[in-house]
């Protein structure tokens, strides 16, 4: 059997130019929000997005929390669908490697790719309030990985689920999950079924543990151990599926 571990490296660099262009549309909306001080940018936007009407630079760690879980439904685009719409699967698929490690090493990848784009993101950040003379606490850079890793365990293990069902459009499914609830709450009359049912979903609650992390702040055992749940059973429903998908050439 091929060791994944060979591969690994491969499957990293094949979601780089993903991970660059979020990096930089990152830094492109959230250094000059900085830069301007942020001082009215993001005020009275829903909860959700934002923890509500905020002034300074404190505005940019919501912004950075949703980009980073937009960006988790892009990089995982394709983990599983790909294979399919380039032809490459029943040449890659019949080679000595356990199908199940293959799929893992390739979602695995994008999460690396992600919590790369964060940290850079909060790094870049925190040098451009230093050298601008802001005074505020920055962003962890663990914290950063933290966040990477909420939104990857939610957007991007339900993104794996959707490229395991559908041959395109798994990203702008994933997106549409993460912000549903919102949309829905704002639309629907209160204890409507249908925003109900939308408010399963941990997106709020996701959203929430990355701005959380991001801050430095400790985040509430329970809404971390929500993420875990939902993400570890994605994950294993998204692998099951995409193991037992068919892959013969003519199909």
């Amino acid at each position: 059997m091929i060791r994944i571990s060979i591969l690994f490296p491969r499957l990293v660099r094949d979601r780089f130019p993903r991970a660059a262009v979020a990096t930089a549309v990152l830094l492109s909306l959230t250094v000059p929000l900085l830069m301007r001080g942020a001082s009215d940018a993001a005020a009275g936007v829903r909860d959700g997005i934002s923890a509500g009407p905020a002034s300074g630079t404190a505005t940019v760690i919501p912004i950075v929390a949703l980009l980073l879980a937009l960006a988790a439904a892009w990089l995982a685009d394709g983990v599983v669908s790909d294979l399919k719409r380039d032809g490459s699967a029943p040449l890659v698929l019949t080679r000595p490697v356990s199908r199940i490690g293959y799929f893992t090493a390739r979602w695995l990848a994008g999460f690396v790719c992600l919590a790369g784009a964060g940290l850079v993101t909060a790094l870049v950040l925190n040098g451009a309030a230093r050298f601008s003379g802001f005074v505020w606490p920055g962003l962890s850079p663990v914290g950063a990985l933290g966040a990477a890793a909420a939104s990857w365990l939610w957007v991007g293990s339900a993104v794996l689920v959707l490229s395991s069902l559908l041959e395109r459009g798994e990203a702008l499914a994933g997106a549409l999950l993460l912000v549903l609830p919102f949309f829905l709450t704002g639309m629907l009359a209160p204890g409507n079924s249908i925003a109900r049912v939308a408010a399963v979903l941990p997106s709020r609650t996701v959203l929430d543990v990355s701005r959380t992390l991001l801050a430095g702040d400790p985040v509430i055992g329970s809404h971390l151990g929500r993420v875990a749940a939902w993400g570890a059973g994605s994950v294993a429903l998204g692998l099951f599926l995409a193991v037992r998908r068919e892959w013969s050439a003519s199909g």
